[in-house]
């Protein structure tokens, strides 16, 4: 087994999909937390990946990249399905999560359930297999679980003022919301949840 060292800010932020997947996998990493902002980061930053955060080390060797890293521990650690078709439709999830980071704030804040179309658009495509009541793709957990959970149950509540998992900014989003349950239901996510270290974002 590979050695593992993942190397972000101690935050949540764009490392918590790859500490899960590690975390469901059962598999053993070090999880390397930096100071934002301070000195420690201003000394490694010239001399890091890409002189960004987050990087994987595997046995000493640097990945940069946050889709990069998720998509190479989702290939390694069982989160990816194994026909081409599968694997497709999960990169389609990946890219509706990452829609929604441009103008979050402005949609949230919204009202009418109708103008939210990267909500209902997640909503979908969970929707499109087997009804909504089971993941994205497939019958068993892929990236596309961990990345959609990370953005709707960690990533949107701070930035609109609400803590980790509140989703009141959820309006009309069953399909969704009780997704988000059931993937925080799993056994090692909810340890996982209770154990890890309490930061803003």
């Amino acid at each position: 087994m590979p050695t593992y060292k993942l190397i972000y800010f101690d935050l949540r932020g764009r490392a918590e999909p790859a500490r899960m997947m590690f975390e469901l996998a059962g598999v053993d990493y070090e999880d390397k937390r930096i100071p934002f902002g301070g000195e420690e980061w201003k000394q490694l930053k010239p001399t890091i990946g890409l002189g960004q955060l987050p990087v994987l080390e595997v046995d000493g060797k640097e990945l940069p990249q946050t889709e990069a890293i998720f998509r190479y521990l989702a290939r390694e650690h069982g989160f990816e399905p194994s026909s081409s078709w599968d694997r497709a439709l999960v990169d389609v999830v990946n890219e509706t999560v990452e829609d929604i980071g441009p103008g979050m704030i402005k949609v949230f804040e919204e009202k009418d359930p109708g103008k939210k179309p990267h909500l209902n658009n997640l909503e979908k495509l969970l929707k499109q297999n087997n009804g909504g009541t089971g993941w994205f793709v497939g019958d068993k957990i892929t990236l596309a679980d961990v990345h959609a959970f990370g953005m709707l149950h960690d990533g949107i509540p701070p930035l609109i003022g609400a803590d980790p998992g509140d989703l009141s900014y959820m309006k009309g989003q069953e399909l969704l919301k009780a997704f988000i349950e059931r993937f925080k239901s799993e056994p090692k996510i909810a340890d996982w949840l209770k154990r890890r270290p309490k930061t803003p974002f």
